[in-house]
């Protein structure tokens, strides 16, 4: 959507346009001028100056800055002067919500308040985002046997008053998320799209968002909307309008990001989602209730059965491991593939005899979802996607969700191909891409060959404001139990000290779980309220209940380590447990330090190394998110001292005192 009160430029030249970046944020800049309260901050100047220079010499650029710098605006501004000038898109991509609602809702609408021309922006979503009206109505009005519940009927009618009042008709807007089943079967599918043929063309809100986007001089997206639509390119389709330049901000979750888009994933909950939404004879709901034809629903339910065979044969391979990587083709009975193959076929034969065009979308969707399974299943089972790593996986207690899955070991040539070797400019930006002072890891990561760099610090004073603890004693991490009562106690020692207000950060579940029984009862003792990542609290109510009782503590996993942000005294203690190496027997993981070692590189120094140095580094930067925050830092893992590769840890920590006890 375009947001309110930014209209459109005219098209003409602006002889504003092409202001310098640099003397943009200068103490007697546009934005000193502007904002009496402005804070001269010259790593934003030097960041601001990089990314013009890139846009305009036409190279990429990879920068890192430090908490503090306002790195949203240093390149903000030379991007949306090149985009005005030169009357080509720009777009911008992040990692998480919040980011992109800081962009959208406050950083944006301020710079254009100080920009002396105007320019327009648009937040740009997928199509399953966004509400399809003739959907709702064709469900609303004749196919409310598709749901299974009161509660599901209930959801459907909420969604046809909202969709009446709803001026932007994205999920967004919706006060209440919808139940995602009947969100799956309202919402926009390229498959169900009937285009210009639609007899609700003229109020559809994805053509709207869709010309709004055409419009717009800077479109904003997240990273997996970008991916998919880098992937859509290759098949001469696309997502996105064509831009000129493009900037990354959190960066750093780029290689993960890109690795699940260009990889491939079939579970046994994904065949019997579209089973029942065809056909559940159970509850005699689904799409075929509306078809007079006994012998279809019977394959159905003997589908079903293929599928539970085949997925109990994989389960069955997977003898008492969670995950284990799959290195033969053919490596389980395929009993599934035929049977997809004939509901397929058996649903074109119906296609061709529909009574209606409603009809035809309806067999063309199952068609489309069951093709996409039987290649799926096909690229795994063949193994022949060549540098691929293949697993399988299970996990659930109560249901057994039972996967296949692969993906690229290496990115670097698909991200060089698809992106790098095409696109003007790509600014890659995060407070942590750097590792031992420089960009080679992540550029050799990423397929990145040539760029400008530049490494800023924070303008914050971390010497004065941060000290980091680290016991000098500890038990070797892998001595599971006494490194365990170790952790535990010194947990105690070092909440009480700050009265809570901490992050306990995480490496594995179990891990978590097993100090938490240890340590909340004493917790709970002091006064000092818990909680519990996968507890059952999402993360942003805990993040909520965090920030409103001072003086609580998260024990948290992977996600608290990076994209969360809280100021002030309610975080004065980010406690590591240990240092973030990642997991070396997972499928990924293995498969690209396998790949390292047969290029004659070092795994460890070359992959694992950095990649934990970067978590480190992501997992310290919880703690100053204002030039007023204090704190410590607290390492639990003595091999920080101990092992020779601690001091690049440390070396790429902000300099501050560091306490050996």
């Amino acid at each position: 959507m375009i947001l309110p009160n930014s209209p459109l430029l005219t098209g003409t030249d602006n002889p504003d346009a092409n202001i310098d970046a640099e003397g943009f944020f200068g103490k007697d800049g546009l934005l000193a001028n502007a904002f009496k309260d402005y804070e001269f901050r010259p790593q934003q100047g030097q960041m601001a100056k990089a990314v013009e220079d890139a846009i305009r010499k036409k190279r990429h650029l990879i920068t890192e800055a430090g908490t503090g710098v306002g790195k949203s605006f240093a390149y903000l501004v030379p991007l949306i002067d090149s985009a005005v000038s030169s009357h080509k898109k720009a777009v911008i991509s992040t990692n998480t919500i919040s980011l992109q609602e800081q962009l959208v809702k406050k950083d944006i609408p301020f710079i254009k308040s100080v920009m002396p021309y105007d320019f327009t922006y648009c937040l740009v979503k997928g199509r399953s985002n966004y509400l399809c009206l003739r959907r709702l109505n064709r469900v609303f009005s004749s196919r409310t046997d598709l749901f299974e519940s009161k509660e599901e009927v209930a959801d459907l009618r909420n969604i046809l008053a909202w969709s009446k009042v709803t001026t932007d008709g994205s999920r967004s807007d919706f006060s209440d998320e919808p139940n995602p089943k009947v969100w799956e079967r309202v919402c926009c599918e390229p498959d169900t799209c009937l285009g210009k043929k639609c007899p609700y063309k003229n109020e559809c809100f994805l053509m709207k968002a869709r010309s709004n986007m055409q419009e717009a001089d800077i479109l904003i997206v997240n990273h997996h909307l970008f991916f998919s639509d880098l992937a859509l390119r290759q098949s001469e389709y696309s997502l996105l309008p064509n831009y000129s330049c493009v900037v990354f901000d959190e960066a750093h979750t780029i290689e993960d990001v890109a690795t699940e888009h260009l990889g491939y994933e079939i579970s046994n909950f994904k065949v019997k989602y579209l089973l029942d939404s065809l056909y559940n004879p159970t509850k005699k709901k689904g799409f075929l209730t509306s078809v007079s034809d006994d012998g279809l629903k019977d394959f159905v339910s003997d589908l079903r059965k293929a599928s539970d065979k085949f997925f109990d044969g994989v389960a069955d391979w997977l003898d008492r491991d969670t995950i284990r990587r799959v290195r033969e083709p053919d490596f389980t009975d395929d009993c599934l593939s035929r049977p997809l193959k004939s509901l397929s076929r058996m649903l074109e034969d119906r296609f061709e005899h529909a009574r209606s065009k409603e009809e035809e979308v309806d067999y063309k969707y199952y068609m489309n979802r069951i093709e996409g399974l039987v290649q799926t299943l096909a690229i795994f089972l063949a193994q022949d996607a060549e540098d691929y790593v293949y697993w399988a996986e299970i996990s659930g207690r109560r249901f057994r969700r039972i996967s296949l899955d692969c993906a690229p070991i290496n990115i670097a040539p698909a991200l060089n191909g698809m992106l790098f070797s095409r696109i003007d400019t790509v600014v890659l930006t995060s407070a942590t891409l750097s590792t031992e002072k420089n960009f080679e890891y992540i550029k050799g990561r990423l397929g990145l060959k040539r760029c400008d760099e530049k490494l800023l610090g924070s303008p914050f004073d971390f010497a004065n404001n941060v000290k980091i603890h680290i016991p000098k004693k500890m038990p070797d991490p892998n001595d599971y139990g006494k490194y365990k009562t170790e952790v535990v106690n010194k947990l105690k020692d070092y909440l009480e000290r700050t009265e809570g207000k901490a992050f306990v950060l995480f490496t594995s579940y179990k891990f978590m779980d097993d100090v938490y029984e240890e340590t909340a009862p004493f917790l709970h003792d002091l006064g000092i309220p818990v909680l519990k990542q996968g507890a059952g609290l999402p993360r942003t109510k805990m993040l909520e209940a965090f920030k409103r009782d001072v003086g609580s503590v998260i024990f948290g996993v992977d996600s608290f380590w990076t994209g969360v942000d809280v100021p002030g005294e309610a975080l004065s203690n980010v406690i590591i447990t240990r240092l973030p190496f990642s997991v070396p027997d997972h499928p990924i993981s293995e498969a690209r330090m396998e790949k390292i070692k047969d290029e004659g590189g070092d795994p460890f120094q070359e992959y694992s190394l950095p990649q934990a140095i970067l978590k480190l580094k992501q997992g310290f930067g919880r703690l100053v998110r204002t030039k007023y925050d204090t704190g410590i830092v607290v390492i639990l893992d003595s091999r920080i001292l101990t092992k020779p590769y601690g001091r690049k840890f440390l070396s790429a920590l902000p300099d501050c005192e560091i306490i050996i006890e």
